[in-house]
């Protein structure tokens, strides 16, 4: 017979101890991400706005994508990430014109986001100045987050403050989750325009989208 120490025995029955509590433990689920929906408007056959040579469509994508890097902890998810629509004979009627945002409709349901930030770039005849954000007028969400975005894209150098602005856009009326419009900027002013084709500039109305959409998530949804 070989006898073992006392202190290896208690030793092996606490490690299987442990080793079973570890398993009868119940495992946690990792935190799911927020799914936050960029949509650029415009695309493809349909320009958007457009003043000397410079078409709103370009700028609208740009920027998304640059707003995407500043999501953090979020699941980020574009209706489009190049240069189309989505009709098959180009966006060139009222009928079309809807056509295309039915189709952004349905890819914000089947993602499922938290939210939906459309992406757009404002005109006009005057030399009007800053980017303005439309929510939903019968959505307490949309309007939360159209004034956190709002607040943060007001402390940029040279930003006129705005206020955000409450409307009824189709976007609006199909969509359950909190969805705004966001003009980043007058194409019909020289100034701005050149503005909104800085990168730098891009980048630091993207980052300002960013942390609003961080500060709607941390306060809840």
């Amino acid at each position: 017979m070989i006898l073992l120490p006392l202190g290896f025995f208690l030793k092996g029955m606490a490690a299987k101890s442990e080793a079973q509590n570890r398993q009868d433990k119940p495992q946690r689920k990792p935190l799911e991400q927020p799914t936050v929906i960029i949509d650029p408007g415009h695309g493809g056959t349909d320009p958007g706005a457009c003043r000397a040579g410079v078409m709103e469509k370009d700028i609208n994508l740009a920027i998304a994508k640059r707003v995407a890097r500043h999501a953090a902890g979020c699941k980020v998810r574009f209706t489009r990430d190049k240069d189309v629509d989505f009709t098959k004979h180009g966006v060139y009627s009222k009928e079309a014109e809807r056509q295309d945002l039915d189709r952004r409709i349905e890819a914000a349901s089947k993602f499922g986001g938290e939210v939906f930030i459309s992406i757009h770039v404002n005109t006009g005849l005057g030399q009007d100045r800053g980017a303005v954000i439309y929510y939903d007028a019968d959505n307490p969400g949309s309007a939360r987050l159209a004034a956190e975005i709002q607040r943060q894209i007001n402390k940029l150098p040279g930003m006129p403050p705005k206020k955000p602005r409450a409307d009824h856009f189709y976007l609006f009326k199909h969509l359950t989750i909190p969805v705004i419009i966001v003009e980043t900027g007058w194409l019909c002013n020289p100034e701005e325009r050149e503005r909104l084709q800085d990168p730098d500039y891009q980048e630091q109305l993207a980052g300002a989208i960013g942390r609003g959409v961080a500060a709607f998530l941390k306060t809840g949804r």
